[in-house]
């Protein structure tokens, strides 16, 4: 909460949660319209809102509530909402504990929740204002609720209702209608219920009781039905992942694979068992055919949500959260409660084997499937937050017992005291010391996390001050910050424009300077954007930044160092990555070990996003490079290893002929191997103030901001400079040379509205001519 507070903006956590607070407030100026269709953002299309107005509601509510009225008002009340709705996930917990192991298996689930580590604790930090926590408590409360009704109507196989199932169907249709008004990949967590309902009734196999699950599956979906009819539609067409009558109809799948089951269970009910499974079969083949002919638009989305969900490849987008999940991340984000989940897997398997329990085989889909999924994407960490905690809390809950039920004296002692009190207090020390480990572990990570990683997953001082200077020093976009508006028949006005910048930072751009992104986390129009930065040519660049209507374009120094590969891969795809970087080994004569260099190749140096942000897009000569033997060892495991190495100057790297195994690259950032040309329609306006690189001719900022302009053009020939100081004081000579007989010249030396200015006016080096050009020459 102090780091948050600090700086010239109060602080959100990650990416996302500051759109979200676009939200929250426009929620709050138009209490309590939602906004569906977005041109605040993805310019210059505009966005469809595809998740749900849930949490940004629960936050609007309470800063409406409140009485919050400035922005730092409304961060500061919104913060607190997610560490709140953290706290309802304990009482959940317990009661799913509760139906797995008993109220001492729930209550170790309750003590173990708030205390371990990992994503959860992450996405319910102060300040992480984004709808995943709220995803994690309503699919685990669905779970929850249908594992419940399962084992309500198995106990009570004389009634077909009673008002605790009734209860516990109508609660699970509002539970699920509240998952989907958060998200809409609530869908997955159907699906999970039912697999957990086709395992149930194929064990089962009892028409009275699959009869009565289907009457309460039926108010299940009546109640979700009746509301989502009610609030939740905003689109037409078929469409799960939007709010469309599709929800209506995938929900209908419940009662309906259930009904069926009962009814083969009726009509199997003097046969042999195989039969029964030969219906069971049948119908999901059935199943499966008649959604792929009668509704395929459904079920190519449904195939897709599967693929992106489980099998969606992270080389294939480069988004960190896409990553596998490794046991040291898991480790790191569990310790101890992770070996006691995997043992608690283990005992629930074992428990199955022995005695048919409906809630053990349903928390173990659910938890083989969510694990499944964080395994292959670590972003669903989360969900597999609250699995890993209910498989310690059963791990816990069993040795309890052994401890307490192991060696029993027969008879009391000669003082006639029974020593089962020491087998219990023995019990509670060890459970005790598990926990309290739990925790130090648990804490320990948080405290690194907050110690040094803060700084990493909220936004920097420079990048608040960049985005604050330009909701002052840019015009108005002619669309209203707060206002909500209608998709139908929208255009932007003539004076809109985009803000082109990499996706990481468009809900920052939206958010700090109520300006437009072209692109953001969403992820829309972002081929364009990743072109333009990657682009060879400004020809090109110019091509891709009209394309979007970018009038604005922000870099930083990660753009060009740490993301950078990210660009050709959405530009162009994995493949292209090579052509311009590429990490080869180089064995080590000391260790023997082969060690990774990342070896920078020109098109690196002549992409716009590196001529922009290395070199303020004034022309930069080469300076050579190495030139390198590059050859695939199967001593290394056919990694490519560099053989050889020398220096090799610009003019030969220019002349050297293409070749598989002999390349040339450079190892600095700010050394291109040959010539780079200036920029002529984009100029630096600011800079932030931090330098977080630099070599002996130049200082690299964090942040910069440049303005696409015109131009003008100027006939000659040779190399004309201007000396520029930017708003930092820095001091640099921005340099081009002609082409084609002519200079096309970005900057002007006379009424610069700006602090980045020419200190003189343009020379041409070779006849020492000079020029002034005005502001309204290059705009």
């Amino acid at each position: 909460m102090e780091y948050l507070g600090d700086g010239p903006v109060q602080k959100l956590i990650f990416m996302d949660s500051w759109y979200s607070m676009k939200q929250i407030e426009t929620i709050a100026a138009n209490y309590p319209g939602y906004v569906w269709f977005d041109p605040m953002t993805a310019y210059p299309t505009g966005k469809d809102v595809d998740w749900g107005p849930l949490f940004p509601f629960l936050c609007a509510t309470l800063c409406v509530l409140m009485g919050a009225v400035t922005r730092p008002e409304n961060m500061i009340v919104a913060s607190y909402v997610p560490p709140l709705l953290f706290l309802t996930l304990i009482p959940v917990m317990w009661y799913l504990g509760k139906l797995v192991g008993g109220e001492r298996t729930g209550w170790l689930a309750a003590i173990i929740v708030p205390i371990i580590s990992g994503e959860l604790l992450y996405r319910s930090f102060f300040g992480y204002l984004d709808h995943h926590l709220t995803e994690t408590l309503l699919s685990t409360l669905f779970i929850t609720l249908l594992l419940a009704l399962i084992l309500t109507i198995q106990k009570e196989k004389t009634k077909i209702y009673s008002k605790k199932s009734l209860f516990l169907a109508g609660s699970a249709g509002f539970a699920y209608f509240l998952g989907i008004m958060n998200v809409p990949t609530m869908v997955l967590f159907l699906g999970i219920g039912a697999i957990i309902l086709l395992v149930h009734a194929t064990y089962v196999r009892n028409y009275m009781e699959l009869s009565s699950l289907f009457v309460h599956l039926c108010l299940f979906w009546l109640v979700f039905s009746i509301l989502f009819l009610y609030i939740g539609i905003n689109l037409d067409g078929l469409s799960l992942h939007r709010y469309t009558l599709a929800h209506i109809f995938i929900v209908m799948v419940l009662p309906v694979l259930v009904g069926i089951f009962g009814l083969i269970s009726y009509i199997c009910d003097q046969k042999p068992v195989k039969y029964f499974y030969g219906g069971v079969i049948g119908t999901i083949i059935a199943g499966y055919v008649a959604l792929e002919v009668g509704l395929p638009s459904i079920h190519v989305q449904f195939i897709n949500y599967l693929k992106t969900f489980f099998f969606f490849p992270y080389a294939d987008s480069f988004i960190n959260e896409m990553q596998m999940w490794g046991p040291v991340r898991a480790l790191y984000s569990y310790n101890l409660a992770l070996i006691l989940a995997v043992l608690g897997i283990i005992i629930c398997i074992i428990q199955l084997f022995r005695s048919y329990h409906p809630v053990r085989m349903g928390i173990l889909v659910w938890g083989l499937i969510i694990l499944f999924a964080t395994i292959m994407h670590l972003r669903y960490e989360y969900y597999a937050s609250v699995v890993i905690v209910l498989f310690s809390a059963i791990t816990l809950c069993t040795l309890f017992i052994k401890i307490t039920c192991e060696k029993q004296p027969e008879s009391r002692s000669k003082k006639g005291i029974d020593v089962t009190p020491k087998k219990n207090l023995m019990a509670i020390s060890v459970i005790s010391v598990l926990i309290i480990l739990i925790l130090a572990f648990s804490a320990q990570t948080a405290l690194i996390v907050v110690n040094n990683q803060m700084g990493q997953i909220s936004i920097s001082n420079d990048w608040a001050n960049s985005l604050l200077w330009l909701s002052d020093n840019s015009p108005e976009p002619g669309i209203m910050y707060d206002k909500i508006y209608e998709k139908a028949n929208f255009t932007y006005p003539e004076e809109s424009y985009g803000i082109l910048s990499w996706w990481d930072y468009g809900h920052w751009i939206t958010f700090l300077s109520k300006r437009i992104p072209i692109t953001s986390p969403f992820q829309d129009n972002l081929p364009p954007v990743a072109k333009f930065l990657s682009a060879q040519s400004e020809e090109d660049a110019n091509t891709h930044a009209a394309e979007v209507g970018a009038r604005y374009a922000i870099t930083d120094y990660a753009t060009v160092t740490l993301k950078f590969a990210a660009l050709p891969l959405w530009a162009y795809g994995k493949n292209s990555i090579s052509s311009y970087q590429e990490t080869y080994y180089q064995q080590s004569p000391e260790s023997g070990r082969y060690d990774p260099i990342l070896v920078l190749k020109q098109p690196y140096f002549m992409s716009t996003a590196s001529r922009l942000h290395l070199f303020d897009g004034s022309y930069t000569s080469g300076t050579g490079g190495t030139l390198l033997t590059i050859e695939q060892s199967p001593l290394s495991g056919e990694i490519p290893v560099i053989t050889s190495a020398g220096e090799i100057s610009a003019q030969d790297a220019q002349n050297l002929a293409p070749s598989s195994q002999r390349l040339v690259g450079s190892i600095q950032f700010t050394k291109p191997i040959t010539d780079v040309p200036a920029l002529g329609h984009y100029r630096l306006i600011y800079e932030s103030p931090t330098t977080v690189a630099s070599d002996d001719i130049r200082q690299i900022k964090e942040v910069k901001i440049f303005e696409r302009v015109n131009g003008y053009t100027l006939p000659g020939t040779g190399t004309i400079e201007l000396p520029i100081t930017t708003n930092q004081g820095r001091n640099y000579t921005w340099q081009q040379k002609s082409s084609n007989g002519s200079f096309t010249l970005p900057y002007s030396t006379q009424n610069n509205p700006y602090e980045v200015r020419a200190t003189g006016p343009y020379r041409i080096i070779e006849t020492g001519k000079t020029v002034e050009v005005s502001e309204d020459q290059i705009t």
